[in-house]
């Protein structure tokens, strides 16, 4: 009864605690955003996937809030702490990952995309390997017609937790770079592991862009 009690109480006061932390943060960070124009010049009736490494979703959780993006979370008990943050800012949540939950979730997503939603991607998530892209994306544009745009996230002066993602965070007054890059349409006519590598060495780049400016 006491360890449920502990549990409840960690459920309501961490995604608290890490959702003022996210305000704060991210209003005291100077971001100068780059490559806008890649996102502008789409159809505003073509579903984008924003795809950028799970270790930088700290900035990008700000500042895509209150514009309604899927986002898939796992089904551990991190991924009840994301969506209890992400759903403050008005995400709509779908729950499921590799390991449980995957393919319903897959399902939901596609079902989604299709009717004109965009999705806020971290492809080498919820568990790794870093900056390794998993089939889902690939999957989900294949079925979509989504179009991709891969994201860079640098921050100058942060915090880089020893997580598995290498979670940065930004330390006080520091400036930050996000850097979008130019709309991906993977072939359908390779495989689902060339087509992962296209989108890998996609964000890489737009990543070294973006350390490149701060």
């Amino acid at each position: 009864m006491f360890k449920k009690f502990i549990t409840s109480i960690k459920l309501f006061l961490y995604p608290q605690l890490v959702y003022i932390l996210n305000i704060v943060s991210n209003r005291w960070t100077r971001i100068e955003v780059y490559g806008k124009d890649n996102v502008n010049k789409l159809n505003s009736e073509i579903p984008i996937l924003y795809a950028f490494w799970h270790g930088k979703l700290w900035l990008p959780a700000y500042y895509f809030k209150g514009l309604k993006y899927l986002v898939l979370s796992s089904l551990s008990r991190d991924g009840e702490y994301m969506t209890r943050v992400l759903k403050k800012y008005c995400y709509q949540i779908v729950r499921g990952s590799s390991s449980r939950g995957g393919g319903r979730a897959l399902l939901e997503l596609i079902r989604k995309i299709k009717k004109g939603n965009s999705a806020f991607i971290t492809p080498d998530g919820p568990t790794g390997p870093i900056y390794k892209v998993k089939p889902g994306i690939v999957y989900l544009q294949e079925k979509t017609d989504a179009v991709i745009i891969p994201i860079g996230v640098a921050i100058k002066y942060k915090k880089t937790f020893a997580s598995w993602d290498r979670l940065i965070f930004p330390l006080p007054g520091a400036k930050a770079a996000m850097v979008f890059g130019e709309p991906l349409y993977l072939p359908v006519d390779i495989s689902i592991e060339e087509r992962a590598k296209l989108l890998e060495d996609a964000i890489n780049a737009v990543q070294e862009e973006a350390e490149g400016l701060v």
